[in-house]
């Protein structure tokens, strides 16, 4: 049995992979174990961009804040480390004054953080594939 080393198994399990139906989501391309590179979230009160590397499930990188208050926009830049394995993921974000651990779910290229608020509460702050032209423009 010379020539052909086709392993017909592999082949058979990627038969289907390219075709889709009207039933399939149309999902962006993410790397097992990585955050998308550029993320941008918004709640009434906030905008947060967060810009990263995942190399091996470890995440590198930055968070821009934007907070509105009637005193004005508040802004804040810390940067990030962090793990993804699977679906989870945990932030430790460094600000100046201090920093905090995020704890979150990735679901798709949709990343959704447990955010720990003054009063004790934890509120989820969903952020989505965008630019920091989007950050921009939502925190002017």
């Amino acid at each position: 049995m010379g020539g052909s080393n086709i392993r017909y198994a592999a082949l058979a399990a990627t038969a289907g992979c390219g075709i889709a139906d009207d039933t399939d989501p149309i999902v962006p391309a993410v790397a097992i174990d990585a955050l998308p590179l550029v993320l941008v979230g918004q709640d009434p009160s906030s905008v947060t961009l967060i810009e990263t590397t995942t190399r091996y499930g470890n995440i590198t990188g930055t968070m821009d804040t934007t907070e509105f208050s009637d005193a004005g926009p508040q802004r804040q830049s810390a940067s990030l480390t962090g793990i993804v394995t699977g679906d989870q993921v945990v932030l430790s974000a460094t600000f100046p004054t201090g920093t905090t651990i995020f704890t979150g779910t990735l679901f798709g290229t949709t990343l959704t953080l447990q955010v720990p608020q003054q009063n004790g509460q934890i509120e989820n702050y969903v952020l989505r594939p965008g630019t920091a032209a989007d950050y921009d423009q939502r925190s002017a």
